[in-house]
């Protein structure tokens, strides 16, 4: 896997969420890969395909729904689309699911 050059930001929130923000796009995750609780804070973010991949065993997800597209076999990402400007407020089912 290449790791090129991305115009990403990720912040972790706290030890459960990461905050990832490609763009104009912002969204809300769990900073754990569901496989093998991999930091995604170190995955590779595409930002054209708005996808991240763990770095631990590549598994990648679509930040627009949590869905596995790669890698794997571990279900979804729990995300959550943030919309307007900051600050966000954490929905309480990813609050929760984390």
């Amino acid at each position: 896997m290449s790791a090129g050059r991305t115009n990403a930001v990720l912040r972790q929130l706290n030890a459960d969420l990461l905050l990832v923000e490609v763009g104009e796009h912002k969204f809300l995750t769990q900073a754990e890969c569901p496989h093998r609780k991999g930091r995604l804070l170190f995955g590779y973010v595409n930002d054209r395909r708005l996808r991240i991949t763990c770095p631990l065993h590549h598994s990648t997800f679509d930040l627009t729904t949590g869905d596995q597209v790669a890698g794997p076999p571990c279900g979804s990402l729990k995300v959550t689309v943030l919309e307007g400007p900051a600050p966000y407020p954490v929905p309480a089912e990813v609050a929760e699911a984390v």
